[in-house]
C-alpha cells in the first residue's frame, strides 16, 4: 500500500483562500438569473419581480429577474394569453417549443413555474363555479409539468414550484389544492433525469396568503379576485427571496412596495409599515425554517 502524502496545512489554507476569492469574483461577474414563467401572477401592476430583487439587492446579492412576456424590459415574446390564460400544467402549453426554447437558451439558475387554476387540478366532482375549466387528471398535470422540469434540469437550472394562492372566492379549497401541489412536487422530484433525481424548491405562497387574509381581510390583501395588492406582492417577493437564497428575511431591512409599471422611475416608492413588514418576514421565515410544504 502506498504511503499517504503528508498534507501541508499552509498550502491547504492558501488554496482555500484562492478558491474563496475566485468564488467571490465569479459571483460578482455572474448574477443569478431567474426566469419567471407565467403572466399576471408575476407581472400584475408592477409584479413580484420588484420586491424579490429589492430583497436581493438589500442583502448584497446580484440577481436578474426575467419574464417570458412580450411587454416590459425583460420581454422574450411569449404570451400565455395566446393560450387563453392556460397555465403550464396543460400539455399543449408545457410542450410548446417556443416556451421550452426560452428555458434552454437563457442560461438561468432558477426557473419558477406554477400550476394554477384550481379547476384544472381539483377532481371533476368538486363543487366549483361553472366556469372552472375542464378537469385534467393528476397524471396529465404531472406529465405536463414534468416536461418543463426535465427541460429546466437539462438546461442546468433548478425548478422552483410556486404554490399559486388562487382566487379568494375559492378559499375553502386552499388546502386541497396545496395537497395536490405537494403531490406534484413529490412526482417531479421522483423523476430521473440524466440518471439522477433533482431537488425542486416548493414555495408555499398559498399558505402565506391564507394567513394574511385572516389578518388583513380580503380587501386588505387582494386587488381583485385573482390578484394580490401591493402588500401581497411584496410578501410573495419576500418569500421567493427566502426560498431561493436561504436567507432570513427578518435580517433584511427592505420595505419598498412594488410600483405600477406606469409610475415614473424617479417617483419615491411607498413602503410597508414596520409592523406589517415584521409580520410578513416572520411568517415567511416560519414556513421556511419549519419546512412546511
Amino acid at each position: 500500500m502506498g504511503k499517504m502524502e503528508k498534507k501541508n496545512p499552509v498550502r491547504i489554507f492558501m488554496v482555500g483562500i484562492g478558491l474563496s476569492i475566485a468564488s467571490v469574483f465569479c459571483d460578482a461577474q455572474s448574477p443569478k438569473r431567474v426566469l419567471f414563467l407565467g403572466n399576471s401572477v408575476w407581472d400584475y401592476e408592477g409584479g413580484v419581480h420588484q420586491p424579490f430583487l429589492g430583497f436581493c439587492d438589500a442583502a448584497g446579492l446580484e440577481f436578474r429577474a426575467i419574464s417570458q412576456m412580450r411587454s416590459r424590459e425583460n420581454a422574450h415574446g411569449v404570451e400565455f394569453l395566446d393560450y387563453g390564460r392556460i397555465p403550464l400544467n396543460l400539455p399543449e402549453v408545457a410542450g410548446d417549443e417556443e416556451i421550452l426554447s426560452i428555458v434552454r437558451t437563457g442560461d438561468y439558475d432558477y426557473v419558477i413555474v406554477e400550476a394554477r387554476r384550481s379547476g384544472y387540478l381539483l377532481p371533476a366532482w368538486a363543487d366549483l363555479p361553472k366556469d372552472r375549466g375542464s378537469h385534467i387528471p393528476f397524471d396529465r398535470n404531472l406529465e405536463a409539468l414534468g416536461k418543463i422540469h426535465r427541460t429546466i434540469v437539462e438546461s442546468g437550472a433548478q425548478t422552483v414550484l410556486y404554490v399559486h394562492p388562487g382566487l379568494h372566492t375559492l378559499e375553502r379549497y386552499r388546502l386541497p389544492v396545496a395537497q395536490i401541489y405537494a403531490q406534484l412536487h413529490s412526482g417531479l422530484e421522483e423523476m430521473e433525469i440524466g440518471g439522477s433525481r433533482h431537488e425542486v424548491i416548493l414555495v408555499p405562497a398559498s399558505f402565506l396568503w391564507g394567513d394574511a387574509v385572516k389578518k388583513y381581510g380580503v380587501e386588505g390583501w387582494y386587488a381583485n379576485p385573482g390578484h394580490g395588492n401591493a402588500l401581497a406582492r411584496f410578501a410573495s417577493g419576500c418569500m421567493l427571496y427566502t426560498y431561493l437564497t436561504g436567507r432570513d428575511p427578518r435580517e433584511n431591512d427592505f420595505r419598498a412596495l412594488p410600483q405600477n409599471w406606469d409610475t415614473r422611475a424617479e417617483s419615491p416608492a411607498a413602503v410597508v409599515s414596520e409592523e406589517d413588514a415584521e409580520w410578513i418576514k416572520r411568517q415567511v421565515w416560519l414556513y421556511y425554517s419549519t419546512g412546511r410544504n
